[in-house]
């Protein structure tokens, strides 16, 4: 058995669900895992995660950073955050982009500052994303 579970600090958006296929963003680029899969430890970054279950429900979430474990028994995904396109409030996205993209033009930030602000940004584009992938 193929089993999915996959959650935020917030929320368990899915619990031991029998699943058919995974798209995650890995760190390292994309990565698509089908049952059978070799084991697997991964970073994951800001992008869009799909997936499909046995029942035929496919869902896209859009993600930010988190981890992935591949096991013979299936795939836990801890991410940051994630949200549905139906979770997604545009003209917020907008704005947040265009004040953390500011900052980084006009403001003298640390390193830290640096990768905070770098960091929200790569979770609003995958946001608007989804959104894109949404409309299509």
């Amino acid at each position: 058995m193929f089993k999915l579970f996959f959650a935020t600090p917030d929320k368990k958006v899915v619990t031991d669900a029998d699943l058919e296929e995974i798209t995650l963003p890995a760190f390292a680029g994309e990565l698509h895992i089908l049952p059978g899969h070799a084991p697997l430890m991964t970073t994951l970054d800001a992008g869009i995660l799909r997936f499909k279950l046995k029942t035929g429900e496919s869902q896209k979430m859009a993600i930010s950073w988190g981890y992935c474990q591949i096991s013979s028994d299936g795939v836990t995904v801890l991410a940051e955050t994630a949200v549905s396109g139906q979770e997604i409030d545009i003209k917020s996205i907008e704005q947040h982009l265009k004040k953390n993209e500011n900052l980084l033009l006009n403001e003298t930030l640390d390193d830290n500052e640096w990768q905070k602000a770098q960091h929200e940004i790569s979770r609003l584009r995958a946001e608007l994303e989804l959104l894109s992938e949404r409309s299509h």
